[in-house]
């Protein structure tokens, strides 16, 4: 939800009370100018009337100030704003992205095209940003903890990298060597992974820490950073998994994940409850082969195992891909974070 700051009470009490009191002196100006016996009244009573029209005046007098101050805050806010926007002319390369002629530039220093924070290109001439048609483009400043980054706004759904992006989102990139580099979005409808369908709105993140240099643009494929959101599951190791993160190779192979059983499994003797969490298994456990996974089950439930005793919250199982159960062990042992979720924010 977008916030909005409204007037107090009081203002629109005091609204309310100039505009009653500046239609009943008009319409007394209006009395007066039509009718002799006002005129003659108003000739008795001059005090009382001065007195009167003066508190009226004064009054009826804030409610067209205020409408005053609003346009002329307006009009300047708009006069400022037509003096930070420029169209392109001709083709014009900014910011690593080659613009159309016809781009309108809103820009934070006036006359400096490097400076602007919005751009719109023509509807019939998108501009092209690694490969994808923008409709518009938003840039955002480099800060001490990120680099400098551009925001695509698209018309369609467009694959990049390999990927199918949707259009209800806007498309990140970070620049590198002054070249804008694909960074995250959110993907559409038509994605799988490991002949699985990924549910659509998931948020897809290039891992910068794994990829090339901004000079090698030929350097290895990234790795990937994937989270999945909302009710719809997704299926990984035949497993029913909500709030999925996972983290890919370049041939976008499974490295690590982390999830939530969206229903009732059973694997080996064990049989975890929905919302268990989920995660592959450190090698460098005792006891862990390549492969395993560990099964945290949620405050306030429990794990049945077949023939032995339950596995409460606080506890992980170590168990196998072919249901062999290797351990249980505690939380803190296993390197499980007892924390409602840690997740991986865009």
């Amino acid at each position: 939800m977008i916030p909005v700051s409204l007037p107090g009470g009081n203002f629109y009490v005091l609204m309310a009370a100039s505009l009653a009191c500046l239609a009943t002196l008009l319409t007394w100006l209006a009395v007066l100018a039509t009718t002799r016996s006002a005129r003659l009244w108003l000739g008795d009573h001059r005090r009382t009337s001065t007195v009167l029209m003066t508190f009226l005046a004064l009054v009826g007098a804030i409610f067209p100030y205020q409408q005053f101050s609003l346009w002329f805050s307006a009009h300047r806010d708009a006069q400022a704003d037509a003096g930070r926007k420029t169209t392109l002319t001709q083709a014009t390369r900014v910011a690593g992205v080659d613009m159309p002629a016809g781009t309108v530039l809103s820009l934070t220093r006036p006359g400096e095209l490097a400076s602007f924070d919005r751009a719109v290109f023509p509807d019939t001439q998108p501009a092209t940003v690694q490969g994808v048609a923008a409709t518009q483009l938003f840039r955002y400043a480099a800060t001490p903890k990120q680099p400098e980054t551009l925001s695509a706004e698209i018309a369609r759904d467009q694959a990049l990298e390999g990927w199918l992006c949707a259009h209800g989102h806007r498309i990140e990139f970070a620049m590198h060597g002054g070249l804008p580099r694909f960074a995250s979005c959110h993907l559409a409808v038509g994605n799988t992974l490991d002949q699985q369908p990924v549910p659509p709105g998931a948020w897809l993140k290039v891992d910068e820490a794994a990829r090339g240099t901004a000079a090698d643009t030929s350097g290895p494929a990234p790795r990937w950073l994937l989270r999945t959101e909302g009710s719809e599951a997704m299926t990984l190791r035949q497993m029913p998994l909500l709030k999925l993160d996972m983290r890919l190779d370049g041939q976008r192979r499974l490295l690590d994940f982390e999830g939530l059983l969206a229903r009732e499994t059973v694997l080996g003797a064990m049989t975890y409850p929905p919302g268990t969490r989920v995660l592959a298994a450190n090698p460098r456990l005792p006891g862990a082969q390549s492969g395993d996974l560990l099964f945290s089950p949620s405050r306030g439930r429990s794990a049945r195992r077949e023939g032995g005793e339950d596995v409460a919250a606080g506890q992980s199982v170590l168990q196998a891909p072919d249901g062999t159960v290797r351990s249980v062990l505690s939380n803190r042992d296993a390197g499980v974070l007892d924390v409602a979720a840690m997740r991986m924010a865009p």
